[in-house]
């Protein structure tokens, strides 16, 4: 083979080529690390995010989500597109390579013998990425112009990507099939062999132009491509690998060190993590957090969307230390609007965290400026006072206890599990109904137990949500040492917000606790026999996800399972498990009014009732709580049961 077969040397000369090509990385390069630099150096000043932990963990997780584009798949279109154009681009990175080598060393060929088993396979696999990366992009330029999906962010700068991408896979091509018309003795791709006879008949001058054309087009377009990078929503084909290794694999709130501090709470932009800025690089603008979002789909001000590009374009604008998020950058009815459920990070394919960010910038407007809706003032006096938010008196917690002869905890002589029993199961009056099942329930099964009675505090759950993080470090640590001086060990509750608090904030509290939710207990007993329901209902059931039971804690199966052992029948809707939308009682809104767009509670209960149900089972207090109320608005006719309650009733 001659040592010039490769060489695109049409347009240029030996010794020119380097020196053109060279310089055109060096301006590339350039521009691109100046519009990169700022953005490090944010990263680099940024308050500290522990993240280095449970490396095999983050790297298998990174392989599930970054490289296999796991959560794209939830939209199977869509999903796909993006799959085949990342995965393309990350074969034909040694396409690219290839390119830049045959430029700067245009006398040396780098090719294999066509006889090489390597060289053929690799032929193949790039000219198979090179059709499918072709064909996801016309699917996108489709479904931009076309279709035009409503939660599409339709920019210039998205079609101006696509036509980049368009332009290396059409270059490609053209220098293959050009190259082998001009060499026939030369070898290449299976599309640059069909292609190749047909460019015969354009003449050697044109096939001359054609091949170094379609040569200084592949190459100028992937370092323009390098350039717009950071200077676009698109700077998260960069860090979204990253974003995804260093995402939150736990509980993704800290505790504030209220005596080193010396503000609280996301006021400035100085305040958020590097993790956090991170994440506001990494938004692809997709829309799928605002498709997921309840508060956006109930025509509240909030879309995560937004709130995310806001905070970015803000963070890349020009320094502005007097200016504060919350209230300035952010409104606050948007933050209000937030029910914490997380659907946003579960859609996000990327997995940016949008709660820590909520809750943070919620603790500026509640411990720095001091601005809170009025219902938040009694709540927190009553918390601060009596433990729990409706102002109760903290001497009546146990009082639904006292006819049924529950024992109170003894450390001398401790049962084999506390229940920990809630605001909700102690003082509401439907509350304590779902409280007295579970009660029933373990009696009957034989499981030893008793209560904190008086002793008991709420855990804090709505002062977190709601941004008062120091009436929560109040409520946390007086449990905390509550649970080490009784040396409670085993906890079960039936409130996923208190499961989620004990289970995920009291740890840096000193409090090591077993926590299971009561469906976990309830599934334990009916597989070891301890309860055994005579008769299969026959009525219609339709099971809706607590968000803080599955989104937050990944409890999925455990209230199925129990509702199978009670129920023939069990419906699932569209948005379950991980897709389950909130009933709106999260992120303290359980004690907010809902005055903007329709109610949450309304729109989950609609989506439920389209399987026609006799009964909705719920495996959360505050969900049949809001559920129940959105059912006697709509004058429907239709039950709302805890799971207890549900197996109860056949025990």
């Amino acid at each position: 083979m001659t040592s010039n077969l490769n060489r695109a040397l049409e347009w240029t000369s030996p010794q020119t080529q380097p020196l053109l090509l060279g310089a055109l990385c060096l301006l590339a390069l350039t521009l691109f690390s100046m519009a990169i630099w700022p953005k490090l150096k944010l990263l680099r000043g940024a308050r500290s995010a522990e993240r280095c932990d449970r490396v095999l963990e983050r790297i298998a997780l990174t392989l599930k989500v970054a490289l296999g584009q796991s959560k794209l798949m939830q939209e199977k279109g869509a999903g796909w597109m993006h799959a085949l154009i990342f995965w393309g681009f990350l074969i034909l990175l040694f396409r690219a390579a290839e390119f830049f080598l045959i430029g700067f060393f245009p006398e040396t060929d780098f090719s294999f013998p066509a006889s090489n088993a390597v060289f053929v396979v690799y032929a193949w696999i790039k000219d198979t990425a090179v059709l499918l990366v072709g064909l996801a992009v016309f699917f996108a330029l489709y479904r931009r112009l076309i279709l035009k999906p409503q939660r599409l962010t339709l920019s210039t700068e998205g079609l101006l990507i696509l036509l980049l991408i368009l332009a290396i896979m059409v270059s490609d091509v053209l220098f293959d099939s050009a190259f082998l018309a001009l060499h026939p003795e030369g070898h290449s791709g299976p599309i640059g062999m069909v292609l190749a006879p047909a460019f015969e008949a354009l003449g050697k001058n044109i096939l001359g132009n054609l091949h170094s054309l379609a040569y200084w087009l592949h190459t100028s377009s992937i370092l323009f491509f390098l350039i717009l990078l950071p200077r676009s929503k698109h700077f998260h084909i960069l860090t979204s690998i990253p974003n995804v290794f260093f995402s939150s694999l736990s509980n993704n709130l800290s505790r504030i060190d209220f005596e080193e501090e010396e503000s609280f709470g996301l006021v400035k932009m100085e305040d958020f993590s590097w993790k956090q800025m991170l994440d506001l690089h990494t938004c692809t603008q997709c829309g799928r957090c605002d498709r997921a979002c309840p508060a956006w789909a109930t025509d509240k001000p909030l879309s995560p969307q937004q709130l995310t590009v806001d905070l970015r374009d803000h963070l890349n604008g020009p320094p502005s230390s007097d200016i504060v998020l919350p209230g300035g950058i952010i409104d606050d009815e948007v933050l209000w609007s937030c029910t914490t459920c997380g659907a946003c990070e579960a859609a996000c394919p990327v997995m940016i965290e949008y709660v820590d960010k909520i809750i943070g910038l919620r603790q500026g407007l509640v411990l720095t400026e001091d601005r809170y809706p009025k219902e938040f003032k009694s709540a927190f006096q009553s918390l601060e006072t009596q433990s729990n938010p409706w102002g109760f008196p903290k001497s009546s917690r146990s009082d639904w206890a006292k006819e049924l002869g529950i024992p109170i905890w003894d450390k001398t002589k401790p049962t084999e599990y506390l229940y920990f029993v809630g605001c909700n199961g102690s003082f509401d009056a439907r509350g304590k109904k779902i409280t007295e099942s579970v009660v029933q329930t373990l009696r009957d099964a034989g499981v030893e137990f008793s209560i904190l009675g008086n002793d008991e505090g709420c855990t804090g759950d709505p002062a977190r949500r709601s941004g008062n993080e120091y009436l929560f470090d109040m409520l946390a640590s007086a449990n905390a040492e509550t649970f080490k001086e009784q040396g409670v060990r085993k906890v079960v509750t039936h409130c996923p917000h208190c499961l989620n608090s004990l289970k995920n904030d009291y740890p840096e509290f000193g409090a090591t606790l077993e926590v299971i939710h009561h469906s976990e207990l309830l599934q334990k007993l009916i597989k070891e026999g301890k309860i055994s329901p005579q008769q299969k209902t026959e009525e219609n059931v339709v099971f809706h996800d607590s968000c803080y039971l599955g989104r937050h804690n990944e409890i999925y199966e455990a209230p199925r399972e129990v509702l199978n052992a009670s129920t023939s029948s069990i419906k699932e809707v569209e948005h379950s498990r991980e897709t389950g939308t909130c009933c709106g009682a999260g992120g303290a809104r359980f004690l907010l009014e809902e005055n903007t767009g329709t109610r949450m509670s309304h729109h989950r209960l609609d989506e439920l009732m389209v399987t026609k149900p006799d009964t909705i089972a719920v495996s959360c207090p505050f969900c049949v709580l809001m559920l129940e109320d959105a059912v006697k608005a709509k004058n429907l006719n239709v039950k709302v049961k805890d799971i207890g309650e549900m197996l109860i009733n056949k025990t």
